[in-house]
C-alpha cells in the first residue's frame, strides 16, 4: 500500500469480494430491481445530503469525505482494483462511485440514524454491472432523470428485498416481450400491407 489513506477495512474487503465477482458485461433482464435499487440509492443518498449540508452534491458524491475528509481507502490499494475491475470491464463512471463505496468504508464515525447509502448500489451493479451518467443515470437500457425534490422528502423506504426484486425483474421482462410481440405484429401487417 501507498499510505495515502486508510488500509482497508474487513467492510472494505467484504465489498470488493463482492465487486469481483460482478460481470460487467450488464445484464438486461434485472432492469426492474436496478431501478427499484437505484431509487432505494438516491433516498438514501438524500438523506445523507440533507444531514451534511450538501444538497447541490446529490445523487453521487463522496459521502464519507464530507464526514470525515481523512476517510479515504489506501490509493495504491485503489489503484490495483481499479485496475483489476477496469480490465473486466468496469467503465470510468461506475469506478468512480465504487472509489466512494470504499471511502464509506473506510469511515471510523457514522452518523447515527441514517442507512448504509451504498449498498443499494452494490446492488444495482451487482445485478446488471456498469452505470453510466452520458444520458441521466442509465442502467442498462434504461436511463433514469431523477429530480432532487422526489427523493429528499421520502421517509420511507423503497421495498429491496430479493423476492420483491426478482418480482419486478419477471415483470420487466414480461412488458419487453410484449412489446417485442407488439413490434413484430406491427411489422408484419405493414409487409402484408406493402405486398397489397
Amino acid at each position: 500500500m501507498s499510505g495515502q489513506g486508510k488500509a482497508p477495512t474487513l467492510d472494505t474487503l467484504r465489498v470488493v469480494t463482492r465487486l469481483e465477482t460482478i460481470d460487467w458485461d450488464g445484464d438486461y433482464t434485472r432492469s426492474g430491481s436496478r431501478i427499484q435499487l437505484m431509487q432505494e440509492y438516491l433516498r438514501r443518498a438524500a438523506l445523507w445530503a440533507q444531514a451534511l449540508d450538501c444538497p447541490n452534491r446529490w445523487p453521487f458524491f463522496d459521502i464519507a469525505a464530507y464526514v470525515d475528509p481523512s476517510a479515504h481507502v489506501d490509493e495504491g490499494y485503489f489503484s490495483q482494483l481499479r485496475s483489476r475491475l477496469g480490465g473486466a470491464g468496469a467503465i470510468h463512471p461506475t469506478l468512480n462511485l465504487i472509489r466512494y463505496m470504499l471511502n464509506f468504508t473506510v469511515l471510523e464515525f457514522r452518523p447515527p440514524g441514517l442507512p448504509d447509502p451504498f449498498e443499494p448500489l452494490l446492488r444495482v451493479l451487482e445485478r446488471g454491472g456498469n452505470v453510466n451518467r452520458t444520458h441521466g443515470i442509465e442502467l442498462g437500457l434504461v436511463a433514469m432523470h431523477p429530480r432532487w425534490e422526489t427523493y429528499a422528502g421520502r421517509a420511507e423506504p423503497f421495498r429491496i428485498d430479493e423476492p420483491h426484486l426478482d418480482m419486478l425483474d419477471a415483470d420487466w421482462e414480461a412488458r419487453r416481450a410484449e412489446d417485442a410481440r407488439w413490434v413484430a405484429e406491427s411489422r408484419a401487417m405493414r409487409t402484408e400491407d406493402d405486398a397489397r
